[in-house]
Protein backbone atom coordinates (compact mmCIF):
# COMPACT_ATOMS: atom_id res chain seq x y z
CA UNK A 1 0.00 0.00 0.00
CA UNK A 2 0.96 3.61 -0.46
CA UNK A 3 2.05 5.59 2.02
CA UNK A 4 0.27 9.00 2.45
CA UNK A 5 1.63 12.64 3.12
CA UNK A 6 0.16 14.80 5.87
CA UNK A 7 0.70 18.33 5.94
CA UNK A 8 0.64 21.11 8.44
CA UNK A 9 1.40 21.48 12.26
CA UNK A 10 -2.61 20.65 13.48
CA UNK A 11 -3.00 17.75 11.27
CA UNK A 12 0.60 16.35 12.05
CA UNK A 13 -0.13 16.65 15.75
CA UNK A 14 -3.75 14.88 15.89
CA UNK A 15 -2.47 12.16 13.51
CA UNK A 16 0.26 11.44 16.09
CA UNK A 17 -2.28 11.90 19.27
CA UNK A 18 -4.55 9.52 17.26
CA UNK A 19 -2.25 6.31 17.32
CA UNK A 20 -1.87 6.46 13.29
CA UNK A 21 1.24 5.01 12.26
CA UNK A 22 3.91 7.76 11.02
CA UNK A 23 6.79 6.70 9.47
CA UNK A 24 9.08 9.78 9.32
CA UNK A 25 8.41 13.48 10.02
CA UNK A 26 10.14 16.67 8.32
CA UNK A 27 10.25 19.85 9.50
CA UNK A 28 11.30 22.98 8.12
CA UNK A 29 14.92 24.26 9.69
CA UNK A 30 13.92 27.67 9.76
CA UNK A 31 10.19 26.58 11.57
CA UNK A 32 9.15 28.48 14.52
CA UNK A 33 10.42 26.40 17.58
CA UNK A 34 7.43 27.01 19.77
CA UNK A 35 5.13 25.61 16.80
CA UNK A 36 7.39 22.45 16.09
CA UNK A 37 8.11 21.49 19.61
CA UNK A 38 4.75 20.06 20.54
CA UNK A 39 5.16 17.65 17.44
CA UNK A 40 8.66 16.86 18.40
CA UNK A 41 8.15 15.88 21.75
CA UNK A 42 5.37 13.52 20.64
CA UNK A 43 6.84 12.14 18.21
CA UNK A 44 10.33 10.78 20.31
CA UNK A 45 7.78 9.64 22.64
CA UNK A 46 6.42 7.45 19.61
CA UNK A 47 10.19 6.83 18.45
CA UNK A 48 8.91 8.82 14.73
CA UNK A 49 11.99 9.66 13.24
CA UNK A 50 12.48 13.42 12.52
CA UNK A 51 14.39 14.88 9.86
CA UNK A 52 15.17 19.02 9.80
CA UNK A 53 14.99 20.03 5.94
CA UNK A 54 15.02 22.93 4.09
CA UNK A 55 11.39 24.09 3.26
CA UNK A 56 11.87 24.19 -0.43
CA UNK A 57 11.87 20.47 0.39
CA UNK A 58 8.54 20.39 2.20
CA UNK A 59 7.20 22.65 -0.71
CA UNK A 60 8.00 19.49 -2.79
CA UNK A 61 6.56 16.88 -0.99
CA UNK A 62 3.21 18.65 -0.28
CA UNK A 63 2.56 20.88 -3.37
CA UNK A 64 -0.22 23.32 -3.43
CA UNK A 65 -0.43 22.78 0.25
CA UNK A 66 0.30 24.91 3.29
CA UNK A 67 2.46 22.76 5.52
CA UNK A 68 3.30 25.27 8.04
CA UNK A 69 6.83 23.57 7.94
CA UNK A 70 5.67 20.23 9.05
CA UNK A 71 5.11 17.31 6.95
CA UNK A 72 4.55 13.42 7.73
CA UNK A 73 4.56 10.17 6.30
CA UNK A 74 2.50 7.83 7.65
CA UNK A 75 0.70 4.63 6.59
CA UNK A 76 -2.47 4.74 4.49
CA UNK A 77 -5.69 5.93 5.90
CA UNK A 78 -7.13 3.02 7.52
CA UNK A 79 -11.17 2.86 7.09
CA UNK A 80 -13.60 1.59 9.11
CA UNK A 81 -16.85 -0.45 8.96
CA UNK A 82 -20.33 0.43 10.10
CA UNK A 83 -20.00 -2.27 13.03
CA UNK A 84 -17.42 -0.74 14.29
CA UNK A 85 -19.21 2.20 14.34
CA UNK A 86 -22.13 0.64 15.55
CA UNK A 87 -19.65 -0.23 18.72
CA UNK A 88 -17.70 2.62 19.49
CA UNK A 89 -21.07 4.05 20.10
CA UNK A 90 -22.49 1.22 22.34
CA UNK A 91 -19.16 1.47 24.25
CA UNK A 92 -19.95 4.82 24.69
CA UNK A 93 -23.10 3.87 26.18
CA UNK A 94 -24.47 6.35 23.32
CA UNK A 95 -27.02 6.14 20.52
CA UNK A 96 -25.59 5.98 17.03
CA UNK A 97 -24.86 9.36 15.42
CA UNK A 98 -23.67 8.61 12.00
CA UNK A 99 -23.39 11.30 8.71
CA UNK A 100 -24.38 9.05 5.01
CA UNK A 101 -22.19 11.46 2.67
CA UNK A 102 -23.31 10.86 -1.08
CA UNK A 103 -21.01 12.29 -4.06
CA UNK A 104 -18.96 14.96 -2.07
CA UNK A 105 -16.32 15.13 -4.43
CA UNK A 106 -14.23 18.28 -3.15
CA UNK A 107 -11.58 17.25 -0.55
CA UNK A 108 -11.99 20.70 1.34
CA UNK A 109 -15.52 19.71 1.78
CA UNK A 110 -15.01 16.36 2.81
CA UNK A 111 -12.21 18.03 5.02
CA UNK A 112 -14.90 20.88 6.49
CA UNK A 113 -17.84 18.17 6.99
CA UNK A 114 -15.30 15.77 9.23
CA UNK A 115 -13.94 18.96 10.77
CA UNK A 116 -18.01 19.74 11.98
CA UNK A 117 -18.78 16.16 12.43
CA UNK A 118 -16.47 15.66 15.13
CA UNK A 119 -17.36 18.62 16.91
CA UNK A 120 -20.78 17.53 17.08
CA UNK A 121 -19.97 14.25 18.23
CA UNK A 122 -20.69 11.98 15.11
CA UNK A 123 -19.65 8.77 15.80
CA UNK A 124 -18.50 7.65 12.00
CA UNK A 125 -19.09 9.03 8.67
CA UNK A 126 -19.92 6.75 5.66
CA UNK A 127 -17.82 7.84 2.54
CA UNK A 128 -19.21 6.07 -0.18
CA UNK A 129 -16.15 4.10 -2.58
CA UNK A 130 -17.13 6.18 -5.60
CA UNK A 131 -18.35 9.65 -7.03
CA UNK A 132 -16.30 10.37 -3.64
CA UNK A 133 -13.68 11.97 -2.14
CA UNK A 134 -11.67 9.77 -0.14
CA UNK A 135 -9.32 11.03 2.96
CA UNK A 136 -6.42 12.46 1.55
CA UNK A 137 -3.71 14.55 3.08
CA UNK A 138 -6.03 17.96 1.96
CA UNK A 139 -9.30 16.40 3.74
CA UNK A 140 -6.89 16.05 6.32
CA UNK A 141 -5.32 19.20 6.18
CA UNK A 142 -8.85 20.77 5.72
CA UNK A 143 -10.05 19.17 8.90
CA UNK A 144 -7.52 20.37 11.27
CA UNK A 145 -6.76 16.98 12.13
CA UNK A 146 -10.35 15.99 12.82
CA UNK A 147 -10.10 12.71 10.35
CA UNK A 148 -8.27 10.99 12.83
CA UNK A 149 -10.75 10.30 15.12
CA UNK A 150 -13.97 10.61 12.78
Amino acid sequence: MEEEIIAGKHSVTEALRSGRTINKIWIAENAQKHLTQPIIFEAKKLGVVIQQVDKRKLDQMAPGMQHQGVVAQAAPYAYAEVEDILQAAEAKGEAPFILLLDEIEDPHNLGSILRTADCTGVHGVIVPKRRSAQVTATVSKTSAGAAEYV
